[in-house]
């Protein structure tokens, strides 16, 4: 991974600095690479300067129009006709020479009479000289520039180039083997250094915890340091190669030009950046000075050692993160206009579409966000409760700022967006024992009907021997029986016991119901509900016997066969 990294890292140092010089090699025109004259100047003569330049090399500058001849165009169409005679070898550097012709004067060259440049008493005036003085610089800077253009094409010249560019070229490859065989040495010493001493620091593994991040950190360190000195080679060879042929001599100084320039911007962005720096680093200390305390401040709330009576414990990992939220949103708000670039389109243009996508894409994590913090805060469930949110019913296992886990008797592990869980009605089964103190228990119920010729005494007996019969069932409170309606043909009969275990609530209920048809079939109760029609003739009465008189006796069923013959 590391060397991922760094070999990633090298790619984009190495892309940069050549995308760098093609710029600035594309951008730079050797011709009108010297600086311009003074504004009065320019004013004075109203011309844009040019130069005459050969192989690189500016040899004079041109001020003044000549005619319908711009500066820019006198030194263009010199700097063409100096290449020609430069590279005919039969014109020799001594042949050329100046003839004046009326008030301006010309350089030509060769028995051809050549024409190169031509000055005007306007040039000697924007150079503050006389004619004839700017003549004899004119005719001195092109000579001796033409002998050295020769002398660099020279056989002789061009292979003492090739010799110190293969000399350039061996000793890089040797710097880098060294310099490949040095960093290996480290790496080594610094993973021995790890294994010899991270025992001394401490038998538990805390000592390795505690100096690993110092040494992948120098690692880090030292190859960062590896590839900028690579770079610096590379750029250094460059500067050398080039310079050695004249063919190139002319990208070697602008090279240097763009390295030096680079690093001088570099330089002075660095130094007028140090106040937003310095703001940057102040807002960042401060934060995190704030958020330590306040981190602190709850963390004593949280160990008992700090009492609010209306902040319950289980607030303060929320509390915390909604605070520690905030105090990061104004942290933030304060150091962006003292980051890089703030102000500038491109960063604009990148916070415009940030802020479109998070508006149009974070609307339903927002509503469970807040949906998570509302459950949180109203206290409605914690973790280990018994719940039911519309038909879902569970024990609660995470509760997140998004959304809530619970499990079902079934073991199936059901997440609800804390948005549903908003709009629902919660009920805790959990809550009264748990939270107010309450030892009372949840109250789980069941309802059996039975007809009227049962005495509900015996009912409520039977009932209650099977709920004290069920395990999990509290004894105190007792359990109790409750009529809840008297029906047309049978009475409901509500049984209530209290338990200590809602999670239990299916296993307690099916264990209920075993104990309530065993305790009804012990005493002879049928858990049935008669239907009756409207003929009761020869029907035992359906009040339970001790309301009966004590000479009760069933009435018998009584058929009349016979005709009524009377008449009508």
């Amino acid at each position: 991974m590391l060397n991922r990294f760094t070999f990633r890292l090298t790619q984009l140092l190495i892309v940069g600095v050549v995308c760098l010089m093609g710029f600035h090699l594309i951008g730079i025109n050797p011709a009108r690479s010297q600086s311009p004259p003074s504004a009065e100047v320019q004013q004075a003569i109203g011309a844009e300067p040019g130069s005459i330049v050969l192989d690189g090399k500016t040899l004079v500058q041109i001020r003044s129009n000549f005619g319908p001849l711009s500066a820019l165009q006198r030194a263009d169409l010199a700097n063409d006709r100096l290449t020609k005679v430069a590279n005919n070898s039969q014109i020799s550097p001594a042949s050329i020479r100046a003839e004046s012709v009326q008030d301006i004067t010309l350089i030509v060259a060769g028995k051809e009479n050549i024409h190169i440049a031509t000055i005007t008493p306007e040039d000697a005036k924007a150079e503050g000289l006389t004619q004839a003085a700017l003549t004899k610089d004119y005719l001195a800077a092109i000579r001796s520039s033409l002998i050295t253009y020769r002398e660099q094409r020279s056989v002789e010249n061009i292979l003492r180039g090739i010799g110190y560019a293969i000399l350039a070229t061996l000793l890089l490859w040797i710097v880098v083997q060294l310099l490949n065989k040095l960093f290996a040495i480290t790496i080594d010493r610094l993973n021995n250094w790890l294994g010899q001493y991270s025992d001394r620091l401490n038998n538990s593994n805390k000592g390795i915890v505690a100096i690993t991040p110092f040494v992948t950190v120098a690692l880090h360190i030292a190859e960062l340091g590896r590839n900028v000195l690579y770079l610096s080679l590379a750029c250094l060879y460059l500067f050398l190669i080039f310079g050695f042929f004249p063919w190139t001599q002319g990208l070697s100084s602008n090279f240097w030009t763009i390295i030096s320039s680079t690093l001088a911007d570099f330089e002075r962005a660095i130094v007028g950046y140090l106040p937003s720096l310095f703001t940057l680093v102040l807002i960042l200390f401060i934060t995190r000075e704030i958020l330590s305390f306040i981190h602190l401040f709850f963390q004593e709330i949280k160990l008992g050692n700090i009492s609010l009576p209306w902040f319950y414990a289980d607030w303060v990992q929320p509390t915390f993160q909604l605070v520690r939220f905030f105090i990061f949103a104004l942290a933030l708000a304060i150091a962006m206009p003292s980051l890089p670039g703030f102000k500038s389109p491109a960063f604009q243009g990148v916070s415009l579409v940030v802020s479109a996508l998070l508006t149009l894409g974070a609307a339903s994590a927002v509503s469970n966000i807040i949906g998570g913090f509302i459950v949180v805060y109203t206290r409605s469930f914690q973790i280990g409760d018994m719940i039911k949110i519309g038909e879902l019913i569970g024990i609660v296992l995470e509760k997140d700022v998004l959304v809530t886990r619970i499990r079902t008797p079934k073991n199936v592990v059901i997440t609800i967006p804390n948005s549903t869980i908003l709009g629902s009605n919660i009920i805790n089964y959990s809550t009264l024992a748990k939270d107010l103190g309450d030892t009372t228990g949840l109250i789980l119920h069941t309802t059996i009907t039975l007809g009227y010729d049962i005495p509900w005494q015996k009912v409520h007996e039977v009932l209650i021997q099977a709920a004290q019969a069920t395990p999990k069932i509290l004894s105190n409170p007792a359990p109790f029986v409750l009529q809840t309606s008297l029906n047309d043909y049978h009475v409901s009969y509500e049984l209530n016991a209290y338990t200590d275990s809602p999670e239990c609530s299916p296993a307690i209920y099916s264990d209920l119901h075993r104990n309530i048809q065993n305790k009804c079939n012990e005493v002879n109760i049928e858990i049935m509900s008669p239907s009756f029609l409207a003929m009761r003739d020869g029907n035992h009465s359906t009040i339970p016997e001790n309301y009966l008189p004590d000479d009760y006796q069933t009435p018998n069923f009584y058929i009349d066969s016979s005709k009524n013959q009377s008449p009508k």
